[in-house]
């Protein structure tokens, strides 16, 4: 009788939890979004197997760190383009243009230091006429004209003087634009304190392991750095997000056929280093990522001690 009830008991205990439990709802998970526009490479350990002559010589412990930078200088690349029947018309357009375009930026209170004129080239243009050449009419190319590009350099603090820049060169015109170049003024200093911290990250970890794994922690016998910046304008990513079709129904063979175009998506991905130390932040505006790797090189207790040769007097 005992055990009967104390099984009720548990049983009617069980109902009261699936009843008043609430339901948990299933939050969306968004990386698959994107999961599978690319063909990824599967994940694989980045440690080769040693020999045993490179085993016994050496211990090398890396360190890498990046740090953003906050831009303070953004630079815009606008081509002024202008054509006509000779290099001198085009000459006069182009002038013309860019002096509207100065005096738009001079309302915005741009200087006109920051504004830089680069003359690229005067070309010919050609065209194609239908000629008679004996029985046969034929396509003959003549010159017909003259493109001349003059490209315009304009440095602003950042992205929120861009725009009424832009703003001003699209009423007057200029819409080719080129470039967008990044600059930060403290990129020598963030250059060091990188350095400083990859090297910190190295030396934690021959800390935490020699020390643990021998005796006598092993002396330092060489090092390796190397400092890499990567600039906005590279960690921009660009995808096609569209599936195609390959199979052409029957009844269109031997037709032309123009598919739609299929624009690319492009967005600010930012650099990511995998690094001992990174920034904290998600990359969500554009910024200098500078990145660093120390690699400090220990006398493995394996290897043959040397011996030193004593300088004769």
């Amino acid at each position: 009788m005992f055990r009967r009830t104390h099984y009720l008991l548990g049983s009617c205990a069980l109902v009261s939890l699936l009843v008043f439990v609430p339901p948990s709802p299933a939050l969306a998970q968004f990386a698959g979004s994107r999961g599978g526009l690319e063909e990824q490479q599967q994940i694989q350990s980045s440690f080769a197997p040693l020999t045993r002559e490179m085993a016994e010589s050496f211990i090398a412990i890396t360190g890498k760190a990046e740090v953003r930078v906050k831009p303070t200088e953004l630079r815009i690349v606008l081509a002024v383009t202008a054509e006509g029947e000779t290099a001198l018309d085009c000459q006069k357009t182009v002038d013309a243009t860019l002096a509207k375009l100065k005096a738009a930026w001079t309302k915005l209170k741009i200087p006109p230091e920051a504004i830089v004129v680069d003359f690229i080239a005067v070309l010919p243009r050609y065209e194609w006429k239908m000629e008679k050449r004996g029985e046969e009419n034929v396509g003959v190319e003549k010159k017909s004209g003259y493109r001349m590009q003059t490209n315009v350099h304009l440095a602003v603090a950042g992205d929120k003087e861009a725009l009424p820049a832009l703003g001003a060169a699209f009423e007057q015109g200029v819409t080719d634009i080129i470039a967008f170049d990044y600059w930060s003024k403290e990129l020598d200093a963030v250059k060091e304190q990188t350095r400083e911290q990859a090297l910190s990250a190295a030396r934690g970890k021959a800390d935490m392991m020699l020390k643990v794994l021998f005796t006598e922690q092993p002396p330092v016998i060489n090092v390796q750095e190397q400092t890499t910046v990567h600039y906005p304008d590279s960690l921009y990513h660009s995808f096609t997000n569209t599936v195609d079709e390959d199979v052409i129904p029957a009844h269109w063979r031997g037709q032309t056929i123009i598919r739609a175009q299929r624009p690319k998506n492009t967005y600010y991905r930012g650099f990511y280093s995998g690094g001992d130390i990174q920034p904290r932040d998600l990359p969500m505006k554009s910024e200098i990522s500078v990145v660093s790797t120390v690699r400090l090189y220990f006398e493995s207790p394996a290897a043959p001690k040397r011996v030193k040769k004593e300088l004769k007097e």
